[in-house]
């Protein structure tokens, strides 16, 4: 009885079936308080409706706390339906520390937290994707890892570059300029700031050269900048793409007779 609840269960939370009733109204429920949190997030910041209906708001935030701490210990009971996370123990633990369930987790332990992180409630809205189970979630999520792992050299080589030439603008721009404007350019860590905001081609305007020399840097780094900041971005592109095109169809291995192979998979022979 205990084994046909949990199953029942484990379909419901972890495999939903458009042709599962409960399955429907579960989602639709955690999908409703998802967003709903998320409103309230941003609402609560009004004085004149944060303030005089703040015992609404924390009996709501009572209320989806607790039901998303409720779901977040089914799911943990139920996990172990999975072979990945057939073990009791280890299965358990191994899910916790997926990413979604770590997420979960870290809202729902901050609201007894004194201080004020309620912003971490938006995090949620990126569960909608699970909740609803569009495009396959946890499938499209390790296709686009499995993808950036293939180029991670790349990537971290693209990213080691960026922060070359974030630090070497700044310590450029900090000699130039540190005479001419000793109280804004002070330090190389403080001309970091410009460098960043320079390269990123968001310029607050903050900090601004203003000798012949130090607009000349400015202008040649923030050409050069265009560059290296695109080479992170199109190792990143290059994966979703890939991840995309890649075929990962369930296919029933006559070997072992599971499902969970990727089409091109093949056994090692004994």
């Amino acid at each position: 009885m205990e084994n046909n609840f949990k199953q029942r269960l484990f379909h419901i939370l972890h495999k939903p079936s458009p042709q599962n009733p409960w399955a429907r109204y579960v989602n639709y429920l955690l999908a409703a308080l998802i967003v709903s949190n998320a409103l309230f997030v941003a609402v609560e910041t009004l004085p004149s409706i944060g303030v005089p209906y703040r015992p609404y708001f924390l009996t709501f935030e009572v209320l989806s706390t607790s039901i998303f701490a409720i779901e977040y210990l089914a799911r943990l009971w139920v996990c172990v339906e999975q072979d990945r996370y057939s073990q009791p123990v280890r299965g358990r633990l191994r899910y916790a520390l997926s990413p979604l369930p770590i997420l979960d987790l870290i809202v729902i332990l901050t609201f007894w937290s004194s201080v004020d992180l309620r912003f971490l409630r938006v995090a949620r809205m990126v569960r909608l994707l699970k909740v609803l189970n569009m495009a396959n979630f946890e499938q499209s999520l390790a296709r686009v890892g499995t993808a950036l792992s293939r180029r991670r050299e790349l990537l971290i080589v693209a990213v080691v570059m960026m922060v070359l030439c974030i630090y070497a603008s700044a310590a450029v721009l900090y000699q130039v300029e540190h005479t001419a404007q000793p109280k804004v350019f002070s330090s190389i860590p403080d001309t970091l700031w410009w460098a960043m905001t320079t390269l990123t081609t968001i310029g607050y305007g903050d900090m601004i050269p203003i000798t012949p020399l130090g607009k000349l840097c400015a202008g040649l780094i923030s050409v050069f900048g265009i560059g290296v900041f695109a080479l992170p971005t199109a190792v990143v592109t290059a994966a979703i793409v890939e991840a995309g095109t890649t075929d990962t169809r369930p296919t029933i291995c006559r070997h072992c007779g599971k499902d969970t192979h990727q089409p091109e998979f093949r056994h090692r022979s004994s």
